[in-house]
């Protein structure tokens, strides 16, 4: 008997040590981690300026500040622009992830006419979508719907799933619509005769670093971060994102619905 009770004992002790073990290699991790996130936030933010710089300065060039410019440059300066853009979005999903993570996203809600801020991102997006040969379909059911959100961020996410699927459909349209689900709620979507999802890739769709097989295919590059930032921020808006489609080749629908006064 006072061996078994030895022998209990002992297992105790050897769990405990285990614990306090694993507890200290986590508490590694999470410092490794925050670590991380610090570096990313700085690396990113000493990013930015340059960048800034680069998009500046071609944009005057390609505007004709410095004079006029030959016709042999255009296209490598609009290159070179849409390249400093690319890697501007990417910049930005970073430092969105890193403060997401850190806790350190900030959020500014109030009231505004969703409906007008829809307008205004169709506004600033319908050259881009004209330029790719799509044609643009609106479907907005009212004047007025109020919400009470961070507006900024709402324009973030709305212009993510507006060039998402400029950039995954080659040909045919893009609808973008509003419409009250009932008395409470609204929903904003896009729809597109794209590329289309996998149902299997629907649900990793969210997943940080996470993209579709058929978008990695298309030769269109990206981090996999934008519809996770997204998800994060209507998660903390008590919204939510969610994804449709029938398959490849049959386009793709993105949701996004959040409560309304």
């Amino acid at each position: 008997m006072i061996n078994k009770l030895i022998k209990a004992e002992n297992k105790i002790i050897e769990l405990e040590n285990k614990i306090l073990a694993l507890e200290e290699v986590n508490h590694k991790l999470k410092k490794t981690n925050h670590l991380k996130n610090e570096f990313v936030s700085l690396a990113t933010h000493q990013i930015r300026g340059p960048l800034a710089a680069i998009k500046g300065y071609i944009s005057l060039i390609l505007e004709g500040d410095y004079g006029n410019v030959s016709e042999k440059f255009i296209e490598p300066l609009t290159i070179v622009l849409n390249s400093a853009d690319s890697l501007n979005k990417t910049v930005n999903d970073f430092l969105d992830v890193s403060r997401i993570e850190q806790g350190e996203m900030k959020y500014y809600m109030k009231d505004f006419n969703v409906v007008d801020l829809v307008n205004e991102v169709v506004s600033e997006m319908k050259n881009s979508i004209k330029n790719n040969n799509l044609e643009l379909r609106l479907n907005i059911v009212s004047d007025s719907i109020i919400v009470h959100d961070d507006k900024i961020k709402m324009k973030q996410i709305l212009m993510n799933l507006i060039d998402n699927a400029n950039k995954y459909t080659k040909n045919g349209w893009i609808e973008i619509g509003l419409h009250k689900k009932n008395e409470h709620r609204v929903v904003f979507c896009v729809k597109d005769s794209g590329l289309g999802i996998d149902k299997k890739t629907l649900p990793l769709l969210f997943r940080k670093f996470s993209r579709a097989k058929e978008m990695g295919h298309s030769g269109i590059h990206g981090t996999g971060l934008g519809l996770y930032v997204a998800k994060k921020m209507m998660q903390a808006q008590r919204g939510q994102i969610w994804a449709e489609s029938k398959g490849v080749g049959k386009g793709s629908e993105f949701y996004v619905e959040v409560p309304c006064l």
